[in-house]
């Protein structure tokens, strides 16, 4: 009777897919389509992200998923790996990266931003701002400021400051 009971329990455990790994094979945000075990091809797989993070799930990328109620029709991503670029981080580091080598890496010694920043609101700062590149405005950089401002004098009996910027 026990071992009825056992094997009718291994038959229905046999019918509920447990999670497991694909490949993506078409890329995307909202669905992707894989490559799961044996050539197993799976279609409009629904990609779960977390609210404020969205990421375009590149071609060729392990993914885990979890089919809802033990169905690989309603199998859904939930983790990625093994994209082209791949950043490591250390203890109690957070890195956001993208497949273009841009980041912004949360690290002890500070926020650390690689590639173009564009920011569409004021920027303020408590502390002071340095750069190793040119400051410029809508007319022109710092530099070009001081070269006109070192150059320049009020008139002919005059000389150039003797304070240079």
């Amino acid at each position: 009777m026990i071992k009825d009971v056992q094997q009718q329990i291994s038959k229905g455990l046999g019918q509920i897919r447990q999670a497991f790994m694909g490949i993506v094979s078409r890329a995307g945000t909202a669905s992707v389509q894989l490559k799961g075990y044996e050539d197993e091809v799976l279609e409009d797989i629904e990609v779960i992200q977390q609210v404020g993070f969205s990421s375009h799930i590149p071609v060729d990328v392990k993914v885990v998923l979890i089919p809802q109620q033990g169905k690989t029709s309603k199998a859904v991503i939930v983790a990625t790996k093994g994209g082209k670029i791949v950043i490591d981080v250390d203890e109690g580091e957070t890195c956001i990266y993208d497949q273009f080598g841009h980041s912004v890496w949360l690290k002890e010694d500070g926020t650390h931003v690689e590639g173009d920043l564009f920011v569409n609101g004021k920027i303020q700062a408590k502390k002071d701002i340095s750069s190793e590149g040119d400051v410029m405005d809508k007319k022109s950089t710092m530099q070009a400021m001081r070269d006109t401002y070192n150059s320049h004098n009020n008139g002919p009996s005059t000389s150039t400051p003797s304070a240079r910027m």
